[in-house]
């Protein structure tokens, strides 16, 4: 079963929980941003960083958490908790 499948059918080929604590503080709002659907422009604009030092958080994000690629980190923030987002009526 390919990594796409695995997250289709809900199960997580990602880091434990815990490992959020390799994080910088920077990092997991980047991160929290991401997972809310934000491109990197409009992170950099609600961070108030350069749309390059987003570009190079999310590769270091990638890089410690040893995730393949954006959706991945999107799936981590969501199984870790870090957001809550409401439940559809």
């Amino acid at each position: 079963m390919g990594v796409v499948q695995m997250f289709t059918w809900g199960f997580s080929a990602g880091p434990a929980v815990h490992d959020l604590e390799v994080l910088t503080d920077d990092q997991r709002a980047v991160l929290r941003c991401l997972a809310r659907g934000h491109a990197d422009h409009e992170i950099a604009r609600v961070l108030g960083i350069g749309q390059q030092r987003v570009a190079d958080e999310v590769a270091e994000i990638l890089r410690r958490l040893d995730l393949p690629d954006r959706v991945a980190a999107v799936v981590f923030a969501h199984e870790a908790g870090m957001l809550h987002l409401p439940f559809p009526r």
